[in-house]
């Protein structure tokens, strides 16, 4: 201990074991003489702990004025937030003044000691306002045991920094830490006890399809959990979330974004580390990379009004229509079965604007100068003229009459899958042998997702109707896959979210 320190506090117990008349001039010599002393002492011994600028720092304010100031000297805060009593109020006057604060540079909150919630809305409200600064430290020291509890506690719900000053010696008869003992202490978050709790509760939500509440878990823990293994392992979870988020909500462009970053990390700690988070998943990740990376291109090119683009590039719209299919799965787990029929509608319309755009048809703009009469080849519709009768014929069969004898200008789903039919797409085949009884089903499930609150109805979709319209479009997915040459079992595995507690490293995230 430096020899003057420790000359100067003798003295000053010398002063404070007499009488109660002279403990004042004690305190005065402490504060005049000791305390610049114990300052220097301290930040010189504990600057080194300091890894960073502190601009923020929030004190709780009890009935010693020295640690708050010791550490206001030490930290050398931008803005100072002090949580005071009625009873502890006049402290601040002596911090202030010792450190030299100007106005500018702090500002204090009165709170009710007794009553938690004040101090959790005091630093909640401060936080908010202060744009939520990483580089934000609490100072429990001072205070009561239910002030210091409770500025702990909201610290670690926001997953701010924690410290205290204590002390190796504490001088029991004067109150107060033996001076040149003081220390800088860093309190860890809980989380670094109770972690594998909270990554539980982050990865349960993936069995939820929960993607944005794990994703902002996973933000959390994975800058808090100490253990840099874990930390990895825990950003591979988190990119992971945040590609199904994109992708769930058909945000092809950020998911495709999300997905490379994650495939990335993981390539580069693959050889290093066989046994992390998802690498069991890893060929499987990189095939959603891909179909994720055809799909990032669509939102150009609706943009330059390329939609035929789309329907015409394979794997694209593979992609797109698989990605529909999962959409409707996850909803359909969630139990939201209109939104799901929706979704299997819209797949049954593409199904149909990708076999019409290849007769070079666009269902949104029906130019029939431009259909491509080569595709008809062999087939008894082999122009217009014949389609034209053909068309009539099913309108007659499916609807008891002809109707309108023009071809549509544009084709709703109906009208779409009975042009098909019409130009002979082996789509609307029916081992019957009798192709219009396709048509005819096809009327009758539409008429159930027609039902609909998001359609033309007034009420929900049931679940059994959801059934039997779901059981339907997947029979069409897969004539249509088998038609196109795609593996139709191997692109609904590609599609599939990935759920990190299926993992058979699951266990090394701590959880």
């Amino acid at each position: 201990m430096n020899l003057d320190l420790k000359e100067k506090t003798e003295q000053w117990m010398q002063l404070e074991r007499k009488t109660l008349e002279q403990r004042k001039a004690a305190e005065a010599f402490y504060d005049n003489n000791l305390m610049k002393l114990i300052e220097q002492d301290y930040c010189s011994r504990n600057e080194d702990f300091v890894f960073e600028q502190v601009e923020y720092l929030i004190l709780s304010v009890g009935t010693s004025y020295e640690p708050l100031a010791l550490n206001i000297q030490l930290l050398k805060p931008l803005k100072i937030l002090f949580l005071c009593t009625e009873q502890s109020e006049f402290i601040l006057d002596k911090i202030v003044s010792y450190c030299g604060l100007s106005p500018s540079r702090f500002e204090k909150r009165r709170v009710d000691e007794s009553n938690p919630l004040t101090i959790y809305k005091e630093i909640k409200n401060s936080y908010l306002s202060w744009g939520k600064p990483e580089k934000l430290y609490i100072d429990f020291t001072g205070g009561t045991k239910a002030m210091s509890a409770a500025a702990a506690l909201a610290g670690a719900l926001v997953n701010i920094q924690l410290v205290y000053v204590g002390c190796e010696h504490y001088l029991a008869d004067f109150r107060k830490p033996e001076p040149g003992t003081e220390i800088l202490l860093y309190i860890d978050n809980p989380i670094a006890v109770f972690g594998d709790l909270e990554i539980e509760k982050a990865f349960v939500l993936f069995d939820e399809y929960n993607y944005a509440g794990a994703r902002e878990k996973l933000q959390v823990l994975k800058e808090s959990v100490p253990e840099p293994e874990i930390r990895q392992q825990l950003e591979f979870g988190c990119l992971l979330a945040e590609t199904y988020e994109a992708w769930d909500c058909l945000d092809f462009l950020t998911a495709s974004q999300k997905m490379h970053h994650l495939n990335l990390c993981m390539k580069r700690d693959a050889a290093t580390h066989k046994e992390f988070l998802l690498m069991d998943y890893k060929a499987l990740l990189e095939a959603q990379g891909r179909i994720l990376m055809n799909l990032s291109h669509i939102p150009e090119k609706i943009k330059d009004r390329h939609q035929p683009e789309i329907l015409r590039d394979r794997q694209m719209i593979t992609g797109l229509m698989f990605s529909l299919y999962q959409n409707a799965r996850v909803r359909e787990h969630q139990e939201k079965y209109d939104m799901a029929a929706l979704l299997m509608y819209r797949l049954l319309e593409m199904i149909e604007q990708r076999r019409l755009i290849e007769y070079n048809l666009y269902a949104s703009n029906m130019d029939y100068t431009r259909l491509d009469t080569k595709k008809l080849k062999g087939r008894p519709c082999g122009d217009i003229a014949s389609i034209t009768e053909n068309m009539i014929r099913i309108r007659e069969g499916v609807f008891g009459r002809a109707g309108d004898r023009y071809l549509p200008s544009q084709v709703s789903l109906l009208e779409g899958y009975m042009l098909l039919l019409a130009m002979g797409d082996e789509i609307c085949h029916e081992d019957s042998g009798r192709d219009i009884d396709f048509i005819k089903r096809l009327r009758s499930m539409v008429y159930l997702r027609n039902n609909s609150i998001f359609a033309h109805g007034l009420g929900p979709v049931g679940e059994a109707n959801y059934k039997k319209f779901r059981e339907f479009v997947v029979m069409v997915l897969k004539r249509f896959c088998v038609l196109e040459k795609i593996d139709f079992d191997r692109m609904a595995l590609n599609v599939s979210y990935i759920n990190p507690r299926q993992s058979k490293f699951y266990t090394q995230t701590g959880a």
